[in-house]
């Protein structure tokens, strides 16, 4: 009888193989997954870095605006409160913003404002504003490195000027001529400043007759920056009631206030300081007689509710004039804004609104057929 026996191969040197090679794969798959969370946390703090750099850069070069820099025709270089007030618009916007869950400190906004020494920069103003963390929250990297990580981003904005004065020479035209003003025309008189003008002994200018400069700079109550008044037609009820002739500025309501025109723009030429507008004139500026500012349900009243989004003394917004002002400027949303409800809700705090309005300045007398000066804008 024949036996066949079994020959087995022995295996002893691939026990645990298995296992080693699964441990090797979780070992893998887990540091992919660490390495994704840190990089998705750097994404995720760069975006929010770079977002706040934005939004500081334009509130920067808002603010250069805002503060004149722009209008100056004398001007070579920007002065120290306007660059400061650049500055601290900036890190206000930036420190409202969070990097990572960590709130973004004054220190870590730094700005600079690229050809600040040359004449370009009073026509385009530019400014470059950089946001950092120092000490970004990591997880799995503190394997390899226990070095804090940093994230930084930069931003740069510029204050557009269209009216290509940069390449006029020779010239002292104030760099940039408003456009689309609006419909009203006040005589250059500070109700809060004294020092006489053509409102009376005791009324004050806002612009300097001679110079074309700010009177009173500075904030309110010392200076006009935040500065509140009232504005009141000189005009009588009924058409043809709005007779041009000395300005003055009078009480009104709870405070002081200023008597203003009704104008029409005849001409599309824009306006800028040193135009010459003779009332009533053809082809100019001149003052509509026909219209009663004040009238019920008149264009005039509609067109200002509708620019201020009221009726009946509500809803508008709100500049939160202090005491004390802060930079940049807080206007308080209100209930008809057009973004109440959206994006915006009421009470909110903004630096910008539609509801925002640029109206030209005159120096003179305004009687009929007399020419008069446009000095400056409010």
């Amino acid at each position: 009888m024949i036996r066949r026996r079994k020959h087995q191969l022995p295996r002893n040197n691939e026990r645990g193989v298995t296992m080693l090679l699964v441990v090797v794969a979780m070992l893998s798959m887990l540091g992919v997954i660490a390495l994704a969370i840190d990089v998705i946390t750097l994404y995720s703090a760069r975006s929010e870095t770079q977002r706040a750099a934005d939004a500081a850069a334009i509130a920067a070069a808002k603010m250069l605006v805002d503060m004149g820099v722009t209008t100056d025709p004398t001007a070579t270089v920007p002065t120290a409160a306007q660059i400061d007030a650049a500055t601290r618009a900036a890190q206000g916007v930036a420190t409202k913003g969070v990097i990572a869950g960590q709130s973004i400190q004054t220190a870590d906004v730094t700005l600079t404002f690229p050809g600040a020494s040359t004449a370009a920069f009073i026509v385009n103003p530019r400014v470059t504003v950089t946001v950092q963390n120092t000490n970004l929250p990591t997880f799995f990297s503190r394997i390899w490195s226990r070095a804090a990580l940093t994230v930084r981003a930069s931003a740069t904005a510029e204050g557009f000027n269209p009216s290509n004065s940069a390449t006029i020479t020779g010239t002292t035209a104030v760099p940039i001529m408003p456009r689309c003003v609006k419909p009203f025309i006040v005589p250059n008189c500070d109700p809060l400043h004294g020092g006489g003008s053509g409102c009376g002994p005791t009324v004050g200018t806002l612009f300097d007759p001679a110079t074309g400069a700010i009177t009173s700079p500075g904030v309110a109550p010392g200076g006009i920056i935040g500065e509140g008044f009232d504005l009141f037609s000189n005009c009588g009820p009924g058409p043809g009631g709005c007779t041009p002739g000395l300005p003055d500025a009078s009480p009104g309501g709870g405070g002081p206030a200023l008597h203003y025109y009704p104008a029409v723009m005849r001409n599309p030429t824009p306006i800028s300081c040193g135009t010459t507008v003779t009332l009533p004139a053809v082809n100019q500026l001149s003052v509509d007689t026909t219209v009663y500012p004040e009238g019920g349900g008149g264009p005039a009243q509609s067109g200002v509710e509708c620019l201020i989004h009221q009726t009946g003394g509500s809803g508008m917004d709100n500049l939160l004039s202090g005491p004390p002002l802060t930079y940049p400027l807080q206007i308080e949303v209100g209930n008809g804004h057009p973004l109440n409800g959206s994006v915006l809700a009421a009470n909110d705090l903004v630096t910008t609104s539609d509801s925002l309005v640029m109206v030209p300045v005159y120096d003179g007398v305004a009687t009929p057929g007399a020419s008069v000066n446009i000095i400056g804008f409010l």
